[in-house]
């Protein structure tokens, strides 16, 4: 519960600022007010990441379209949220309550800028619909069509078991392992540089 209450409002205002962003970069409307939140792409990996205590914390996209330009528009602004992230963070450690446990937005503060770059570095996975995923798609098809790992991007792409097989890696340690190598030491650094401000 409590982990949930860290993260929800943080990851709720990066899910649907991203494609709220999205929607404006590829000039389409969004069909709905929720379509940000609204699939199971985006709860399973969270919900998994948070149950399973790991330290990565992951959302999948509910991407608008698919393709390069909107995977782009999807990392750049959770690099910008990531920035505003730290920024607040960093404000927030100047006012600091007097005693007791830092207010709840503190924390808040934080886990928007942690959350972000754990998705930042999502995008530096072979997945569909994060960028460096949607480039070896392109690839693929450029040179190989009918290759099976063009067609194994497509079946994570469309098939309903894709969320659940992404929900698998986010419950295991793999991410904690692999991109959290990555991850870990870059918050690190930008928490101790938002101490030092």
């Amino acid at each position: 519960m409590r982990q949930m209450m860290l993260y929800s409002l943080p990851t709720l205002i990066s899910l649907t600022l991203v494609v709220a962003m999205e929607s404006w970069w590829l000039k389409q409307s969004l069909p709905h007010p929720f379509y940000a939140i609204a699939s199971r792409h985006v709860w399973l990996p969270f919900l998994a990441s948070i149950c399973f205590t790991r330290g990565i914390i992951i959302a999948m996209p509910n991407p608008l379209a698919g393709g390069v330009h909107s995977a782009l528009s999807r990392l750049i602004v959770h690099v910008i949220l990531c920035i505003a992230g730290f920024l607040l963070y960093a404000l927030m450690l100047q006012h600091q309550s007097p005693a007791g446990l830092p207010p709840l937005h503190h924390w808040w503060a934080k886990v928007l800028m942690y959350f972000n770059l754990c998705m930042i570095g999502l995008h530096l996975l072979p997945l569909p619909q994060l960028l460096v995923g949607e480039l070896i798609a392109v690839y693929l098809n450029q040179r190989a069509p009918h290759s099976t790992l063009n067609l194994t991007f497509h079946w994570l792409k469309q098939s309903t078991y894709g969320p659940w097989v992404i929900t698998f890696i986010a419950a295991t340690s793999l991410l904690d392992r692999g991109l959290g190598q990555l991850v870990f030491p870059v918050y690190e650094k930008l928490a101790t540089l938002a101490a030092q401000l």
